[in-house]
C-alpha cells in the first residue's frame, strides 16, 4: 500500500471506483453524498490522493474524477497469493507472497445487480455446492441448456437451484445428486430468476465440533 494511503482514503478510492461503474462522470459532490462526509473533507483527501498519483481530475469548476492506473491497482490489492500448493508430497511453503488478488468483485466479474443466495439442501453437491454455501447469481430470464439456474417452480414459495433444460414446451430441472429425481414442468409454469456464476463455501461436509 503506498505511503499516505490511509483507510479513509482507501474507502474514497473504492467509492470512486464503484461510482464510475454506474455513471459516466463522478464529481466531488457525488463522492461526498455516497460517503456522507463534507465536500471540504473530500477535497482534502483528493488533494493527497492526487499528489500520490492515484486520482486525476478534469479541469473546470465541475471536475470529473477518475482513478489512475496506480489508483485502480491500489484498490485491487486483496488476498495474498503464496504461489502454488502441491496435492501430493508436501512442499516448503514460501513466506513472501508472489502476488495479491484483485478485490473479489473484480476477480469474479461481479456486475451491478448480481446477488448472493445461501444454499439449503444437498441437491447440488455433485458440483461442490454444499448445504450452507453461498452462490453468486446474475439476474436473467434466459439461460442455456445445462446451466445452473435459480428457478421458481409451481406450488413453491421459494426458488430452487438446478440445472435447466428446455425441451419444446417442457422444462426439466436436474439435480447434481442421484438421490434427487428430475423435476419436469410445462415451460409456462416456471420462472427463471437468474444464473449461478460462482459459489463459495466448504468443499465438503462441515466438521461438527
Amino acid at each position: 500500500m503506498p505511503p499516505g494511503l490511509t483507510p479513509r482514503r482507501m474507502e474514497l478510492l473504492t467509492a470512486l471506483h464503484r461510482l464510475s461503474l454506474r455513471q459516466s462522470s463522478v464529481s466531488i459532490t457525488d463522492l461526498a453524498n455516497v460517503m456522507n462526509i463534507g465536500r471540504k473533507t473530500i477535497l482534502d483527501h483528493l488533494t493527497a490522493l492526487r499528489s500520490l498519483g492515484l486520482v486525476q481530475a478534469s479541469d473546470g469548476r465541475h471536475a470529473a474524477l477518475a482513478l489512475t492506473d496506480d489508483g485502480r491497482a491500489a484498490i485491487h490489492v486483496g488476498i495474498p497469493i503464496y504461489g502454488q500448493i502441491a496435492a501430493g508430497p508436501p512442499t516448503l511453503a514460501e513466506q513472501n507472497p508472489d502476488d495479491y488478488t484483485p478485490s473479489l468483485d473484480v476477480l469474479l466479474g461481479v456486475r451491478e445487480g448480481d446477488f448472493l443466495l445461501c444454499v439449503r439442501g444437498d441437491s447440488m453437491t455433485g458440483i461442490g455446492v454444499m448445504d450452507g454455501n453461498h452462490v453468486l447469481v446474475r439476474p436473467t430470464q434466459e439461460v442455456r441448456d445445462g446451466e445452473v439456474a435459480v428457478v421458481l417452480i409451481p406450488g413453491e414459495n421459494a426458488a430452487t437451484l438446478k440445472r435447466f433444460y428446455l425441451f419444446g414446451d417442457q422444462v426439466t430441472l436436474q439435480s447434481e445428486n442421484p438421490n434427487h429425481p428430475l423435476m419436469t414442468f410445462h415451460a409456462s409454469e416456471v420462472l427463471i430468476q437468474g444464473r449461478m456464476i460462482a459459489h463459495f463455501g466448504q468443499p465438503g461436509p462441515r466438521r461438527r465440533e
